[in-house]
């Protein structure tokens, strides 16, 4: 699967901000422009901000308003003026002041205001003009005033009642704490979430976490199809930020079936297993699965269901002359014989036969056939040897069977030679009076039938049997039993129990027993897979998959350089 990750990228006047040691954020927004992938959910989300200290400052003139005695806007160059104001709209502790002006012998006063009256800001009536300038005791204003006056000749004591002096003013510079005066967060287009009115303190950090959540999944793309999602911050004066970082924790929501499809569909064979892969992060726990388990059995029963071992120690041989045949007792009150299953090896790449059924004639399989003989034709690939598994025989029609009669199943094979597996007799457990008998071969086609004598298979009797499945048309009351389902992922597997719809739903806390395996250091990662296993022949499909697998990225938006 791709990378489902959150693209984040910070943006200032539609560009990326350079690298330096902040970043800047003004009324025009500081942006962070997210690039969503489909089938992303959003879980949580944080975002830590921090100011920059009192080192990191800004010039005022360039974005305040500007008036003096002559009027609004900046005196024309080479005028004299009596005092110049600046109003910048917004609280901030100014630390730096220059006044150069024209000519020598002069003065300032300076005031300073936070939308109210002016004040004077320092215990001295005037500051001095010129020279390199004077630091600022982060004096917290909007506003500031530079009146002009003619140096007295005894400064002590002040004189209250002096006129102002009109003088050139030939250079104002104003600086004051980079650090936000306040600071608003919205998503667009212009979902206010968070608004910070005061000025931020040096160094303080700010983490958004509940309040953006709740924004950012609001303006989440509809129904997971992914899009783009900018969050924005603004200040109502230029300012700047030392540190930005971005946290969200997301969902991964795998919907389709590997490789492809909302669905699948099986068809199950006698003690089949349907497996639906789900491609998902190995590295990573699972926090949600939700599918469709939806099977369709055939009316069977199976009262007959032997487990043999991977390679049987024993076996019939069929082939080249010789057949095989397994007796068994009838079922209790009868029933129909739908199909019969048997544990085959063949020893050649082709094989083609029959399976007859016959009723008992004294011990022997009668002369006249039950019903029409199934014929059966297996292919092998690959090389040899090949194992031996369940073959199914299908009859034409189902087969009634008394409540009194046993009845035979005999293999013949016309071309190749394969091997019917054998087992102890004892150990085979009927249900309803189904059970094994006899286990008969020969070795000529009308030579008489003997009894297969084996070395003790490990059992009680020594009496040996065929691998067999016969399979009974199930009754109204007897229905076939569900099938079992369980996830298994890696080496771990977890059994569930889907409702009566079919439908399972598990959260984080029962997919605990289901730790991620982790990816291998060389090969594919293993899928989840659901697995489905049926005593029962028929059909099963898998559908309204929802797998969700949680992961967190951090976005070191801007970090100190």
């Amino acid at each position: 699967m791709g990378d489902a990750r959150v693209g984040a990228t910070l943006k200032y006047g539609g560009k990326a901000v350079p690298a330096g040691p902040t970043a800047p954020v003004d009324p025009s927004g500081l942006s962070v422009a997210l690039d969503v992938p489909a089938d992303v959910e959003l879980l949580r989300a944080s975002l830590t901000l921090q100011a920059p200290g009192d080192d990191v400052l800004v010039d005022i003139p360039p974005t305040a308003t500007v008036a003096t005695s002559l009027g609004p806007g900046p005196a024309p160059a080479n005028t004299a003026i009596h005092w110049i104001s600046l109003d910048w709209g917004a609280r901030r502790p100014l630390t730096f002041l220059q006044v150069k002006t024209a000519e020598s012998g002069k003065e300032g006063r300076v005031s300073v205001a936070e939308g109210g009256p002016w004040f004077p800001p320092t215990p001295g009536a005037t500051a001095a003009l010129g020279g390199n300038g004077q630091a600022l005791p982060a004096i917290m204003a909007s506003r500031l005033m530079v009146e002009f006056f003619t140096t007295p000749a005894n400064p002590m004591p002040p004189d209250p009642t002096k006129k102002t002096s009109a003088t050139v003013v030939t250079e104002l510079v104003v600086k004051a704490s980079a650090r936000p005066p306040d600071l608003t967060a919205l998503v667009e287009p212009e979902q206010l979430f968070f608004h910070h009115a005061m000025p931020l303190q040096p160094l303080q950090e700010l983490t958004l976490r509940d309040e953006l959540r709740a924004a950012l999944q609001r303006a989440w793309p509809a129904n997971l199809r992914g899009g783009p999602v900018n969050l924005t911050l603004r200040s109502s004066a230029p300012s700047r930020l030392r540190r930005l970082a971005l946290t969200l924790d997301t969902a991964v929501i795998t919907r389709l079936w590997s490789p492809g499809g909302d669905s699948l569909t099986f068809q199950l064979s006698t003690d089949g297993e349907g497996v639906g892969r789900i491609e998902v992060p190995a590295d990573r726990p699972l926090r949600e699965v939700r599918f469709l388990s939806q099977y369709q059995p055939r009316e069977e029963r199976i009262p007959l269901a032997p487990q043999p071992p991977a390679q049987p120690a024993q076996a019939h041989r069929c082939g080249g002359g010789y057949a095989a045949a397994q007796a068994f007792s009838p079922p209790e009150g009868g029933g129909a014989l739908a199909g019969i299953d048997l544990h085959l090896r063949p020893l050649t790449r082709s094989v083609q036969g029959t399976l007859t059924l016959f009723p008992d004639e004294f011990g022997r399989p009668g002369k006249v056939p039950l019903d029409a003989a199934v014929e059966f034709s297996l292919e092998e690939r690959g090389n040899a040897p090949w194992g031996a598994r369940w073959v199914s025989f299908e009859l034409p029609r189902p087969l009634a069977l008394d409540e009194k009669t046993h009845w035979w199943a005999v293999l013949a094979v016309t071309e190749g030679s394969v091997l019917w597996s054998l087992g102890d007799a004892a150990t085979a457990t009927g249900n309803g009076g189904l059970a094994p008998r006899a286990a008969l071969y020969r070795a000529e086609d009308t030579g008489p039938w003997l009894e297969r004598e084996v070395p003790s298979t490990g059992g009680t009797s020594g009496v040996p049997w065929a691998y067999s499945r016969p399979r009974l048309l199930a009754s109204p009351t007897e229905p076939p039993s569900p099938p079992q389902v369980l996830l298994r992922w890696g080496s771990r597997q977890l059994v569930v129990k889907p409702d009566a719809q079919g439908r399972v739903s598990l959260d984080e806390r029962a997919l605990a027993e289901l730790p991620p395996p982790g990816v291998p250091a060389t090969g594919p990662a293993p899928a989840l897979e659901v697995v489905v296993r049926s005593r029962v022949a028929g059909e099963l499909t898998l559908s309204e998959l929802r797998v969700t697998s949680p992961r967190s990225d951090t976005y070191p938006l801007f970090q100190p350089s």
